[in-house]
């Protein structure tokens, strides 16, 4: 029997509510006095409850479509004056804006999907974004119109406002989350990220990490071989270049691909001994599974130690997790004595089953340690 957490949080119910809606209403009758904002208000709210978070925005653009002007020109002017001040410019990360704005891109993306439009509609979408990320809005514009919509892209890498210049990034992700995938060739994606990988933003530059982790997912050698290409370039931030090699690969150091060990500095050949390996032979659910060991490295060099735990699927397949435990310079013949605690409680992120699980600790790539332990009921 599968165990998981019980919660009663709905995020559609934070992001899209009726003060967000009132808030969005308000702001299209003070840009167009005609605007029928009770009416659309208690029109958009009546359908909230049966609702997810998607098909509200999507359900809150339909309903635009019956409120504003048929004709798109006139549309887009009024949601563009509706559209609250821009984000922060002066911020570095973490402005996201509220979620409610991101439906004046949306309605662009539904109704501004033409080329006589085409002009009109991007212009819209990059004032749109330093409100609220355009992101997956223009992704049916690259579709559509991917020579034009790439050139707009290219500009928005050089605006002076680092939202626009995230979605240059972001907007072109092949596998952005809850987004329709993009066809873009990945020369063409990556012609984009040149021109922002030594952004002076945090914001941008995770973009762009995202996006090479994305690539990844796809052509490898492409990643590794842009970043080293990158890494010979000077960046006007050497610590931040780091982070963005670190963050851009971590699903290739997970896939223990040497040449993005041999970029983050690891020796892709670790000579190490583990012993005195003890572990949990069962675990009950809601208790700790234990293991311990000692790590003495055969010589100078930097290693990433991690616990990798195999969790059962309801399939009776494995999905791997890995818990960092070290990471960094071994001298010759230092020792490292582990003791690795991991709790086996009902999280919403993961459903427990009780049968047979693994674990074993794995060096750059190299594994050792290997062991098996059952989970039990409570």
């Amino acid at each position: 029997m599968a165990v998981k957490a019980d919660t009663t949080f709905s995020l559609a119910d934070d992001l899209f509510n009726a003060a967000k809606v009132q808030k969005l209403a308000r702001a299209l009758k003070k840009a167009h006095p005609p605007f029928a904002a009770k009416r659309y208000e208690a029109e958009a709210l009546a359908r909230f409850p049966e609702l997810a978070l998607k098909e509200r925005i999507a359900h809150l653009v339909g309903l635009l479509g019956e409120h504003l002007p048929d004709q798109f020109e006139k549309a887009a002017d009024i949601l563009e004056k509706a559209l609250p001040p821009p984000l922060d410019p002066t911020l570095e990360d973490d402005d996201f804006g509220e979620f409610i704005w991101v439906v004046p891109g949306e309605y662009v993306a539904r109704h501004g999907l033409d080329e006589e439009h085409l002009e009109r509609s991007l212009h819209l979408l990059r004032e749109a974004t330093k409100r609220f990320s355009s992101e997956i809005a223009i992704r049916p514009f690259l579709k559509k119109y991917p020579r034009e919509t790439l050139e707009f892209v290219r500009a928005c890498a050089e605006d002076k406002n680092y939202h626009v210049r995230r979605l240059a990034s972001e907007g072109i992700r092949p596998l952005l989350p809850w987004a329709p995938r993009v066809t873009l060739d990945l020369k063409d994606t990556v012609s984009v990220l040149d021109r922002l990988y030594a952004d002076p933003t945090r914001y941008v530059v995770r973009s762009v990490a995202n996006t090479l982790n994305d690539i990844a997912k796809i052509e490898p050698a492409l990643v590794t071989e842009t970043l080293s290409r990158w890494s010979r370039r000077p960046a006007a931030d050497p610590a931040e270049f780091q982070w963005l090699v670190k963050h851009a690969l971590r699903t290739l150091i997970k896939q223990d691909n040497l040449a993005a060990f041999k970029l983050l500095g690891y020796t892709d050949k670790p000579r190490f001994r583990v012993s005195g390996v003890v572990a949990s032979d069962t675990v009950r659910i809601g208790q700790n599974f234990e293991w311990r060991g000692l790590l003495t490295s055969l010589g100078k060099q930097r290693l990433r130690v991690m616990l990798n735990v195999h969790f059962l699927k309801a399939n009776g397949k494995h999905s791997a997790k890995r818990f960092l435990i070290r990471d960094g310079d071994f001298a010759e013949g230092e020792k490292l004595t582990i003791e690795k605690r991991q709790a086996f409680r009902p999280m919403t992120t993961r459903v427990l089953y009780p049968g047979t699980h693994y674990a074993e600790l794995i060096v750059n790539g190299v594994t050792r340690g290997r062991c098996q332990f059952e989970l039990l009921q409570e």
